[in-house]
Formats: structure tokens, C-alpha cells, sequence
């Protein structure tokens, strides 16, 4: 199944697809199973930086539309048919998005944060990926975000803390934005 939504029918394509706010991981697990199965190359992106932080544009959170989003992290799935494509739940450019054009207009101004990309095969992440929701919660056990209404995508041990450690490649690799630009031209 393929789907092509201009960013002002978002939230169409929200209720097409499981989403939760401030879940990106688990919402990328869940899209895996709609979105080019079986026919294309997929891959999961994590992005974040060494700093933790990392700017993104674009984003449905920001304060403004001229703003960025600071996530620690976010995840998005990347798509090939003919070109690369950018399927980001939380992004207001247009879905899927040519990755082309979301790298640049996501990635734009990053000034002294660096973005880093954990690059991985979306049917590894699919059986990889592990997640207790334990980031999710604050210091006295509440929610920093409501949790989706889905069981959490858990077998242990949990992975979730390995696939945002940038300084490992255990889980993929580790590409800079310029190396993520080549490898999506190829």
C-alpha cells in the first residue's frame, strides 16, 4: 500500500496509521508494517546528535512554523521507489516527502549541532527494536508524555537505549548528514 498526503491532510493520514505523540520509535515500528512491504527499499532513521539535542524544522510540536523542534530524538522511516522518500509522522511537509527536500528543509540551519543518523534495515528494526517506555518516564514514575494505547513493543532485553547510543554501531550505522545526502542520491 502507498500513500501520497499533502501535509494539510495530516491528520487524514494520522488516522490512518497508529500515532502518539512523542513516540516516534513506536510509530515507526507500527508504519513498517503498512508502507512498502515486500516491493522497495526501507530503512529506519534514528536521528539525534553527540550533543543529545538536535534541531529539526517542520515539525507539528514547534512553537511556531518558523521554529525548530529540539528532540533528544526522532525516527522516521525512509522509502525507495523510483527516488527516496521520508515517511515522518510528526513532519508538516508533505507525506511521503522526497528525502531530498526533507533532509534540507528539516535540516536547515543546524549552526553548531551537528545531526547524526543511525541508518538500519527497516525489517531489522522491525525484530530488533525493544522498548519498556522507561525514557518516557520522570523521577517520580509519571508520564512526561500520555503513552500509546498499544502494549509496548517489549521483549527484553529492552534496545531501545542501544539504538540511540550514536557513539555504537551495534544497531546500523552512523552516517553525518552529507554521508545520508550521497547514500540517498545512489
Amino acid at each position: 500500500m502507498w500513500y501520497s498526503v499533502l501535509a494539510s491532510e495530516l491528520r487524514i493520514l494520522v488516522t490512518e496509521f497508529d500515532y502518539t505523540a512523542c513516540y516516534c520509535e513506536e510509530n515507526i515500528w507500527r508504519l513498517i508494517r503498512h508502507v512498502g512491504v515486500g516491493s522497495v527499499a526501507r530503512k529506519v532513521i534514528w536521528i539525534s546528535s553527540l550533543t543529545g539535542v538536535c534541531p529539526l524544522w517542520h515539525q507539528r510540536a514547534a512553537a511556531a512554523p518558523d521554529q525548530p523542534v529540539w528532540w533528544d530524538y526522532h525516527v522516521v522511516l525512509l522509502v525507495q521507489t523510483d527516488v527516496w522518500s521520508v515517511w515522518d509522522l510528526d513532519t508538516t511537509l508533505a507525506l511521503p516527502v522526497p528525502a531530498e527536500e526533507y533532509l534540507a528543509q528539516t535540516f536547515k540551519g543546524v549552526g553548531s549541532v551537528e545531526p547524526l543518523f543511525r541508518v538500519m534495515d527497516a525489517d531489522y528494526y522491525f525484530e530488533k527494536f525493544s522498548s519498556d517506555r522507561s525514557h518516557m518516564r520522570d523521577e517520580q514514575s509519571g508520564w512526561l508524555a500520555e503513552p500509546p494505547p498499544w502494549e509496548p513493543i517489549y521483549t527484553a532485553p529492552s534496545t531501545f537505549f542501544e539504538m540511540l547510543d550514536f557513539n555504537s554501531d551495534l544497531h546500523g550505522c552512523r552516517l553525518s548528514l552529507p554521508q545520508l545526502q550521497r547514500l540517498i542520491r545512489v
